[in-house]
């Protein structure tokens, strides 16, 4: 407990297709799917129920392919697409029943 490993980046395996460390979309701007700007990727925790992703303003979505459909490391961004009623401001989404 309260141990911090550290490993050198050439020590790592690459990454596959949907596959990033965490470490390389800290800083990325979080873009919605309608183009607005929610801030910066700050962080990631893992509370035993997923991983969920913390963009700068508190904002916290879950780290999943519906929240973040879409990573562009080369291009700077994440784009976001957080549930309905998730977040102020962030719109409703269709009911698709």
């Amino acid at each position: 407990r309260g141990l911090r490993l550290y490993v050198e980046r050439s020590a790592l395996p690459e990454t596959g297709e949907r596959e990033w460390y965490e470490a390389d979309l800290i800083g990325l701007a979080a873009v919605g799917k309608d183009g607005r700007d929610w801030g910066k990727v700050i962080a990631f925790h893992d509370f035993g129920a997923g991983s969920v992703m913390e963009v700068s303003g508190g904002v916290m979505l879950p780290f999943t392919d519906e929240a973040v459909p879409e990573i562009d490391v080369a291009g700077g961004k994440v784009l976001i697409d957080p549930p309905a009623g998730l977040l102020a401001g962030g719109g409703a989404k269709e009911d698709e029943s």
